[in-house]
């Protein structure tokens, strides 16, 4: 089982990782009610079914529940105070959840020539701290990719409207031009960026 156990850990969130090595077969095991749109790309298909696969693991209150997705392709459960977050990039995919707090998860693979469309994405302070180092670019861009799914504005300008903290630090937190304050958890693999990013609740 290639499941990928993650040190990420915290209260207020589930997540589950995983490496695909299966066939498509072997993940078709959550409920039929569960909707996916449909994918033409045999590797995308079983990347979006992996992914649905992870947050069946969860938990079992999933097995009652209606996913569907919004205009925007953005999986959610109908009639449900769950947040989920589904993320792939092959043949890495994950799923996050938390039942008070908005979340978004992303998993990033090296690559995408960072450093030239990096300052795209970061303000001119951030990509200063770490213009220097691919790996904390990557780990950025995963960064604000969970944000961005955790806040939920579509057209929400990762360089100008997102700020991610101090990358020494897990959790780090990201400022967000919405006014949400965002905690983010990373970790870094041999082959890949792991962030979740949880929007912070207040009494």
């Amino acid at each position: 089982m290639p499941q990928i156990f993650s040190n990420i850990s915290s209260a207020d969130f589930q997540l589950l990782v995983w490496e695909i090595e299966e066939t498509l077969t072997f993940f078709e095991t959550f409920p039929s009610c569960w909707s996916i749109a449909e994918v033409v790309n045999p590797i995308k298909k079983l990347e979006s079914t992996a992914a649905r696969y992870c947050l069946h693991q969860l938990a079992t209150e999933f097995d009652t529940l209606q996913l569907v997705q919004n205009d925007r392709n953005r999986p959610f459960f109908k009639d449900s105070d769950w947040h989920i977050s589904l993320t792939h990039s092959y043949p890495f995919v994950a799923a996050a959840c938390s039942r008070k707090n908005r979340i978004g998860i992303d998993v990033e693979k090296p690559g995408r020539n960072i450093e030239k469309i990096a300052p795209r994405f970061l303000s001119a302070s951030e990509l200063a701290k770490w213009k220097e180092h691919s790996n904390l670019l990557t780990l950025a861009w995963s960064a604000k990719e969970s944000v961005y799914k955790a806040v939920g504005k579509p057209g929400l300008s990762f360089q100008k409207e997102i700020e991610i903290g101090d990358l020494n630090q897990n959790p780090s937190e990201a400022q967000v031009a919405t006014g949400e304050k965002v905690e983010i958890f990373w970790e870094e693999y041999p082959k890949f960026s792991l962030t979740v990013a949880l929007i912070q609740q207040f009494d």
